[in-house]
């Protein structure tokens, strides 16, 4: 008799042989929920299985139709290639950038050792039992659900490879199945290549970046002729008194400040450079005693509110080595 260990050890572990079949669904109104999830970087490039999609997979070698013998998937272990939303021109990534979604994943690739930790159908209720399935050696084991979830799920596993021949969820008939399969023999490296022309994410992405600088310019030049096309530019007040105050030199009467929105300081006047580390447009200028400076990070000073600015500041003083 055989044990869930060494059942485990299967399915994991391989071997990984060449295998091509057919992938049904029973009861597709029954199929899990969506799944969701948040992600960084570039969109992963989902893997799922249609009802009677066809599959050629050999280690990380996958190829995925449809039912009319159009491509969905391709890999060569290496690159992928995904049809979903162009079957002429399909989206190149990475094969690390891949995600396989819905119950029929596993039939598609093999569940890694790290996905049995925890409790998410990890643990059999039972002893595996053996059986046949399309004419193969197999292992039935049913998987008990963690705490969040319904119901117990139900695999055939094939006793050679460890692979996945059927998945399902019998207290409400669904399952995801292949109706025929080949298992062995050779699959030629053609099947998990694309020689067509296809799009990276970087191609992609200056796409979609484009488009967008087009929608926006779309209803920039909406305002012109609906609203306006003269300029809006006016003076708005802005109060520039400190909010912080970073440091006091009581002996020279340097100081540097936070403004609301910027940065203002002053410090003996000096031929010496003054790294002020500020980032983005600094305004400098000399008075007899000191050097100031500026920065605001959010709008521009003009030469008219740097001038109002000067005179609140040191009313009456000489200006000179005027930057702005």
């Amino acid at each position: 008799m055989v044990t869930w260990t060494e059942v485990l050890q299967r399915i994991t572990d391989g071997p990984d042989l060449p295998i091509r079949g057919t992938v049904v669904e029973r009861d597709p109104s029954r199929s899990p929920e969506a799944e969701s999830f948040a992600t960084l970087g570039p969109l992963p490039m989902f893997v799922g299985a249609v009802d009677g999609a066809r599959i050629w997979r050999h280690g990380e070698k996958l190829r995925v139709e449809n039912p009319v013998d159009m491509p969905v998937f391709i890999s060569d272990g290496v690159v992928a290639w995904d049809f979903v939303r162009d079957r002429h021109a399909p989206r190149l990534g990475a094969v690390n950038n891949v995600r396989y979604l819905g119950s029929a994943q596993f039939l598609l690739t093999r569940r890694i050792a790290s996905e049995w930790i925890g409790d998410d159908f990890t643990r059999p209720t039972g002893q595996p039992e053996e059986s046949t399935y399309l004419g193969r050696a197999c292992w039935t084991v049913e998987l008990a659900p963690p705490e969040r979830k319904p119901y117990p799920i139900q695999l055939v596993v094939d006793a050679e490879t460890g692979m996945f021949l059927e998945y399902r969820v019998d207290a409400v008939g669904h399952s995801y199945s292949f109706t025929d399969i080949v298992i062995g023999g050779d699959l030629d490296d053609g099947l998990f290549t694309w020689t067509g022309p296809s799009v990276s994410d970087e191609d992609l992405k200056r796409r979609k970046m484009a488009e967008h600088r087009e929608h926006e310019a779309q209803k920039h030049r909406w305002f012109e002729d609906r609203v306006t096309n003269k300029s809006l530019r006016v003076r708005v007040p802005m109060d520039l008194a400190p909010d912080r105050i970073y440091s006091i030199d009581e002996e020279s009467g340097a100081f540097e400040a936070g403004l609301k929105g910027g940065s203002l300081a002053r410090r003996p006047r000096s031929d010496l450079d003054w790294d002020l580390r500020w980032n983005g447009v600094v305004h400098r200028w000399s008075t007899p005693e000191f050097d100031w400076a500026i920065t605001m990070r959010d709008f521009e000073l003009d030469a008219e509110a740097l001038t109002e600015l000067r005179e609140r500041l040191h009313p009456g003083a000489p200006v000179d080595q005027m930057d702005i």
